[in-house]
């Protein structure tokens, strides 16, 4: 067969319309396997495909190169894979990935409705427990170790900290700022009462750190504070779901935690620990600071304790 030839064939093969969700692209692998639709990928484009929906977060934030490597197949069959979907190009087929990232799961009234009929609380335990220890090696596997490093640095080194998360992440924020109250001084919480966040981003400068928590359904008050932040020269760091998070967006650093399982809300415990770990590795790098800050708050608990009532 001539070049001409092929190339023709090759534009017949491709489909008219891209998908334009992880299901239908389900559907078609299901097609695929079954010798159905015009489109009939290779073997290696089928495996391919195969291991990117079974594995949504990888091929979502992985370079094409890094996929390609995971796949042990060279780059150029991930490109003639999206193409052959209807793609342009690698980069769209991935953008399909990052939106389900962005808004990953049923909405929580729909995942609550799936409980209705578990049959013993052990289920219930096994499957909370699966979800988190899955989104816990995604975490592992995932999580950029330079990043994580140079996160830790800022918190070590700026002058002045302000944690900020809403609704659900407003608990991971409090913790966040009561331990990296204890080892280091200048910490406080953000939060859209008392003073209020105009009034807490009033107290930053130049140079200062915003630690931002969210994840979809993302607040608009994270949104902004993440924008207006950059644009007075306070670093972000941001603790988010995706990189295509609207929070990553404006973040010098971006760490990124899946969230994705059956609760009823976001699944929180590779946040949780991913901040404990940041906490730690921050606690190491002052060192004797935060050590005799330890003390001092260890004292000043047993004074209070043994004063008496006013």
């Amino acid at each position: 067969m001539g070049i001409l030839a092929r190339k023709q064939t090759t534009r017949k093969r491709r489909l008219r319309r891209a998908p334009a969700s992880l299901q239908e692209l389900r559907e078609l692998l299901a097609r695929f396997r079954a010798g159905e639709g015009l489109a009939t990928p290779g073997e290696k484009s089928i495996a391919a495909l195969s291991f990117m929906l079974d594995n949504p977060t990888e091929a979502a934030v992985y370079s094409i190169s890094r996929l390609a490597e995971e796949l042990g197949v060279n780059p150029s069959t991930l490109t003639r894979l999206a193409k052959l979907l209807g793609f342009p190009g690698f980069s769209a087929f991935q953008a399909l990935f990052r939106a389900e990232l962005t808004h990953p799961g049923a909405p929580f009234s729909e995942r609550a409705s799936h409980w209705l009929n578990v049959e013993s609380p052990l289920d219930t335990l096994q499957r909370v427990a699966k979800d988190e220890l899955n989104n816990l090696q995604i975490l592992m596997s995932h999580l950029d170790p330079e990043v994580f490093d140079r996160v830790a640095g800022m918190l070590v080194e700026a002058e002045r900290i302000r944690i900020y998360g809403a609704r659900l992440f407003h608990s991971l924020a409090s913790f966040i700022a009561y331990c990296l109250g204890l080892i280091r001084e200048e910490v406080a919480l953000l939060a859209d009462s008392s003073e209020g966040l105009a009034h807490g981003l009033l107290q930053l400068r130049p140079g200062d750190l915003l630690f931002l928590i969210g994840t979809a359904p993302y607040t608009s008050s994270a949104r902004e504070l993440a924008q207006l932040a950059r644009e007075q020269g306070i670093r972000v760091v941001a603790l988010t779901d995706a990189y295509s998070s609207p929070l990553a967006q404006h973040a010098e650093q971006t760490l990124i935690a899946n969230t994705s399982g059956a609760f009823f809300a976001n699944n929180v415990a590779s946040s949780f620990i991913l901040s404990e770990a940041l906490l730690l590795e921050t606690a190491t790098r002052l060192g004797p600071r935060a050590v005799e800050r330890l003390k001092l708050h260890e004292k000043l608990v047993t004074d209070l304790r043994i004063s008496p009532s006013p």
